[in-house]
C-alpha cells in the first residue's frame, strides 16, 4: 500500500475531534491514508464492538463543528495498550462537511 498523506477534510477533523475526545481521556491524532487514531487509556478498559465505535463517532457529529470541505473517506483506528484493536471505515454520503 503506498502511503499517501491524509486530505485536508481527515486533518481538520482530526483537530476537532481530539478536543471533543480528550473529555473521554482519549488521544486522537491524525495518519496517513486518512487515518485517524484514537488512542485509549490503558487505565480504561476497551470494551467498545464496532458498532458501538461507529456510533460514538457518529455522535460526535452533533457535538463538534462541520469542517465545510470536501468529505473522503476516515479509517478510524482503535488502539489500547499499544495494540490495534479495533477500526470502523466512514465513507462519506454528501459531498461536503456542512450542518446536519
Amino acid at each position: 500500500m503506498k502511503v499517501k498523506e491524509s486530505s485536508a477534510y481527515v486533518k481538520a477533523r482530526c483537530k476537532l475531534l481530539s478536543f471533543y475526545f480528550s473529555k473521554r481521556g482519549w488521544v486522537v491524532s491524525d495518519g496517513t491514508n486518512n487515518n485517524i487514531l484514537f488512542y485509549v487509556s490503558s487505565d480504561q478498559p476497551f470494551l467498545y464492538t464496532t458498532e458501538q465505535l461507529a456510533n460514538i463517532i457518529a455522535q460526535s457529529d452533533f457535538y463538534i463543528e462541520p469542517t465545510g470541505l470536501k468529505m473522503s473517506g476516515v479509517s478510524y483506528l482503535f488502539y489500547h495498550q499499544g495494540k490495534l484493536v479495533n477500526e470502523v471505515i466512514v465513507l462519506p454520503c454528501i459531498e461536503f462537511d456542512t450542518e446536519l
